[in-house]
């Protein structure tokens, strides 16, 4: 039970992060190409590098561009989150967020309970049946501040010192530009943008809690054009142990959403 309470706690932490990058590409029958969580291989033969704003800025029209991405100041997602090695499937998500920092999400697992975790704009807390009600502080706040930026893709040299392009490696069937990103505190987190789309196909990533760390690899999936921005309906989390799987069937922007709902949880 302690381990399937840490990785919910990673899986939460960790969800926010990837929800409104890219759109996937799609194969010759309409499916969805879903990126491999393999080792990248470096191409030693790589052409000159683009810069970090030229991948930046292509990224951000990609997604919309930044006049679209700003019209939106609210969204509020609902779906399900599956982590089969653990029989959970179907559990019952919902997510609200609100720019520019304000964040909640709330998972109902039977036969476990509530999971929420929530950002005010300052302070952010934990809430699950194993270790109860907590406030979050140093790194782990610290990624839950990045994470719950409404406008991420906007905002990179305002969450990291240093962004640097490291090459150009592949990710599934995606090639893909590299950018690691070094927080003021944390880990330094790798970004993977397709470098034919400027799409975000991978974001790696050290995730802390006071059960320790762990490496999460987030793959943003089905995206689908939500009022001019494209907006990932899937969210697939990848650990050394297991594969988690979030799965949102609606998605609302601009919608009204009461302040109370990023208000400190009732606890466990």
């Amino acid at each position: 039970m302690k381990r399937i309470a840490l990785i919910l706690a990673f899986a939460v932490s960790a969800a926010l992060t990837s929800a409104a990058q890219d759109k996937p590409k799609t194969d010759t029958t309409g499916k969805t190409e879903m990126p491999k969580a393999e080792a990248p291989k470096a191409d030693a033969k790589d052409a000159a590098l683009p810069t970090v704003d030229a991948v930046l800025d292509k990224h951000i029209k990609a997604v919309g561009g930044k006049e679209a991405i700003e019209k939106i100041t609210s969204r509020s997602m609902k779906g399900s989150f599956d982590l089969e090695a653990f029989g959970v499937t179907g559990a019952p998500v919902e997510m609200f967020a609100k720019a520019p920092n304000k964040s909640s999400m709330k998972i109902d697992i039977p036969g476990f309970g509530v999971v929420n975790q929530v950002y005010d704009g300052a302070t952010a807390w934990d809430s699950n049946p194993m270790t109860g009600l907590r406030e979050l502080s140093g790194v782990e706040l610290a990624q839950k501040k990045r994470g719950s930026d409404f406008y991420p893709e906007l905002n990179f040299k305002k969450h990291y010192t240093k962004l640097e392009v490291k090459g150009k490696e592949k990710v599934g069937s995606y090639e893909t530009y590299v950018i690691e990103a070094s927080p003021a505190e944390g880990s330094p987190e790798k970004f993977y943008f397709d470098a034919n789309t400027s799409l975000l196909v991978r974001h790696d990533a050290e995730v802390e809690s006071p059960q320790g760390k762990l490496q999460m690899e987030s793959y943003p999936e089905n995206y689908k054009l939500v009022d001019g921005v494209q907006v990932a309906h899937t969210i697939k989390q990848v650990t050394p142990a297991m594969t988690i799987v979030i799965k949102f069937t609606e998605v609302k922007n601009n919608v009204e959403i009461e302040d109370a709902k990023f208000n400190k949880p009732s606890g466990n």
